[in-house]
């Protein structure tokens, strides 16, 4: 048992512990109990259990289930996580902990005065898991890559767009020689840092119709002037949108959410109604309370994967209400990548500007 356990059984059996403690310190035991299920790994077919762990290659989920963050405490290890924090739990109602962070992350969003230019100015640092086999059978080996976009929106999100991409080359290594191979044939075919490249698109439609376009009636920049700012009302529109296939109403709403604060173009009413709507979803907890994203210090909230595998999280810091990022993180160990490990996350910051090049 671990002095973390046994403050936890000592605050049990106070009188005077306020309830909000008490329940932090409860989720961050059941987030140890959990990371330690999680830990226990498969042993090679045929190897009588005295055989190296294996795991089958990564399956991605059919929905963007991503986490998220809220700032105000301690730095964890830039680009990774502690395992020890890492857990995924499975309740009915909200925890007390992630209601009380997102509402008061809620009430800090809605008193934001933050400027407003002609031109919003949206920069995303995305470091993403590239996975790679070291037998043709097995994706048990990766590499961890930077990318990052600007976007420059005008006030009239319906005119043009313009974003630059560029991508550095990999940073950390799961493995040997496929690893670094996979990440060096990716990286030849990028866009580097210093030859990025540029796009202009109407609407901020940069896809052009790629796979189909956006299915009709699914809810978008374009949605985000007319959503309600009361938080029943905005959880049942975003209900009545289309949805991916099996995908539960909590889910729904979770993703929808992430995805237009990903925007960085939410405004402060409304984000702070997008906080209270998550207050709201069963199951939603605090991941780790303390979480690093690109230099940044949050609080970790996200909605537990029904399937194993890997857990998301979204990003704010509780006490100005901004919207930080996202991350996912790979909760079981695969061949050379670890439990914990980050598979993808953004970190998205957001500045008000007079023009776009």
């Amino acid at each position: 048992m671990s002095d973390d356990d046994l403050s936890t059984l000592r605050l049990l059996r106070q009188d005077d512990v306020p309830p909000e403690v008490l329940d932090a310190a409860l989720d961050r035991a059941r987030m140890r109990f959990d990371a330690a299920a999680q830990a226990a790994t498969v042993t090679a077919p045929g190897t009588g259990g005295a055989g190296p762990a294996r795991t089958v290659p990564p399956v991605r989920p059919r929905r963007r289930f991503r986490p998220v963050l809220v700032a105000g405490a301690a730095v964890v290890l830039a680009g990774g996580l502690v395992a020890s924090g890492i857990g995924i739990t499975h309740w009915s109602s909200p925890a007390p902990a992630a209601a009380a962070t997102l509402r008061e992350a809620a009430r800090a969003a809605a008193d934001d005065r933050a400027p407003v230019g002609a031109f919003t100015k949206v920069v995303e640092t995305e470091r993403a898991l590239g996975y790679a086999t070291s037998d043709g059978e097995h994706y048990d080996e990766g590499y961890l890559a930077p990318t990052t976009s600007t976007t420059w929106v005008p006030a009239d999100v319906s005119g043009t767009w313009v974003r630059e991409t560029w991508s550095g080359p990999a940073t950390t290594f799961y493995g040997g020689a496929a690893a670094r191979k996979a990440a060096a044939d990716d990286y030849a075919a990028e866009a580097h840092r210093d030859d990025p490249r540029w796009e202009r698109a109407v609407g901020g439609d940069f896809t052009v119709g790629e796979l189909g376009g956006v299915r009709p009636g699914t809810l978008t920049v374009a949605d985000i002037e007319g959503l309600p700012r009361d938080p029943d009302a905005l959880v049942r529109r975003i209900e009545d949108a289309p949805r991916a296939v099996d995908t539960t109403d909590a889910e729904h709403v979770f993703d929808t959410v992430q995805e237009l604060l990903r925007t960085g173009l939410v405004p402060a009413d409304l984000r702070a109604a997008m906080y209270e709507a998550l207050a709201t979803l069963p199951g939603i907890v605090v991941t780790e309370e303390q979480a690093s994203l690109d230099g940044r210090v949050g609080t970790a909230v996200g909605l537990p994967a029904r399937t194993g595998g890997e857990r998301q999280d979204v990003i704010i810091d509780r006490t100005s209400g901004t919207y930080l990022g996202e991350r996912t993180v790979q909760t079981q160990r695969n061949g050379s990548i670890p439990a914990g490990t980050l598979i993808d996350s953004v970190s998205v910051r957001v500045l008000p500007v007079d023009d776009q090049p």
